[in-house]
């Protein structure tokens, strides 16, 4: 039985032991309520969700648009970013970038001081040593190129197929990005004291790379901001394989999608297409084989079961005024998160 209490316990520890300061932790419960617990700020806070957007919206998107035929896992990257100019350019599909098993192995940030064009270009130009579908390498460049296909499947951008897809639909009143455009700043989480921009961070774009890049568009790695109330909606909306309160938002189909390995056993790794899966180090002890999520580099991850009809969701300041040298204790944090929620239901 759920016991709302034994998470508030969890998360004062978790601010105890220094892993934030601030929190919200939302649950999706199997009759499809939702439970809401706050540490130190408002259920509706918004934060910088980081690499959450890869899934919220980004993969999400491309997997609905191949549910309705706009697209396919085979699909060539280079039929949409003929630019593409990188060794094994003809090899690599749409399925490499859901499954990020690209073997880019530029970290992003290293990237931070080139103007937006000279990132991309870096991108194009990579030269990889490992063929496209060997190796599971996550990382951003995957869901940057994803987010650039989805701009010209559609000519939309990922700020309005977001809003059209999902918020809108799904009640989202508080997701997007640019939030500084729409709500107050003392509504928006901080997320670090940042030495590279020389000021304090809040309301922009946390990851260097993608903030750099905003200056073009919207990209599918990162940038995006919501709140729990909100992600709640999007995560039982996946659960329940594209249906959000009996109206229909996405195509049926997704949620298998989401749920088993997208990988041939000789890959020797284990992801969905376009989510992560069946992850012990934040989904913990509990998870079934279906379980799916995501984790973003500020303190923010969902973790949703099929099997048991229920998901967890944290944000959280994890970089709050800077950032640890590992996501080692955040996850710790999750993995409990997630052990005490599923443990319960």
């Amino acid at each position: 039985m759920f016991q709302e209490e034994t998470i508030h316990n969890l998360l004062r520890q978790g601010q105890a032991q220094g892993v934030f300061s601030k929190a919200v932790a939302g649950f999706v419960l199997p009759d499809g309520s939702y439970h809401i617990a706050t540490l130190d700020t408002s259920a509706d806070t918004i934060f910088d969700i980081a690499s959450l957007t890869k899934v919220c919206p980004t993969s999400t998107l491309a997997l609905c648009a191949i549910l309705q035929g706009k697209l396919d896992v085979d699909t060539k990257v280079t039929d949409f970013i003929p630019e593409l100019k990188t060794n094994y350019r003809d090899d690599i599909r749409i399925f490499h970038l859901l499954t990020h098993s690209l073997d880019y192995r530029v970290p992003m940030k290293t990237l931070r001081t080139l103007p937006p064009e000279g990132i991309l270009e870096a991108l194009y130009s990579y030269q990889f040593q490992i063929a496209p579908g060997k190796a599971f390498n996550y990382g951003n460049p995957a869901s940057v190129l994803l987010g650039i296909v989805l701009n010209r499947l559609t000519g939309k951008s990922l700020q309005e197929l977001g809003h059209e897809t999902f918020f809108t639909p799904l009640g989202m009143e508080r997701s997007g990005w640019d939030p500084l455009e729409r709500f107050p700043k003392e509504q928006i989480m901080p997320t670090e004291e940042c030495a590279f921009r020389g000021r304090t961070i809040q309301g922009e774009i946390h990851d260097e790379s993608a903030w750099v890049l905003r200056k073009l568009f919207p990209v599918g790695s990162a940038g995006m901001f919501s709140t729990v109330p909100d992600l709640l909606r999007f995560v039982q909306m996946v659960l329940n394989d594209g249906v959000f309160q009996g109206r229909t938002v996405a195509p049926a189909g997704l949620l298998d999608m989401v749920s088993r390995n997208a990988f041939a056993p000789e890959v020797g790794a284990e992801t969905a297409l376009g989510w992560e899966l069946n992850a012990e180090r934040f989904m913990g002890k509990y998870r079934s084989p279906r379980t799916f999520g995501k984790t973003g580099f500020t303190g923010a991850s969902i973790v949703a079961d099929p099997e048991r009809g229920a998901a967890a969701v944290l944000l959280s300041n994890f970089t709050w005024p800077h950032r640890e040298p590992s996501a080692d204790r955040i996850n710790q944090f999750r993995a409990a998160l997630s052990d005490l929620f599923f443990s319960q239901v």
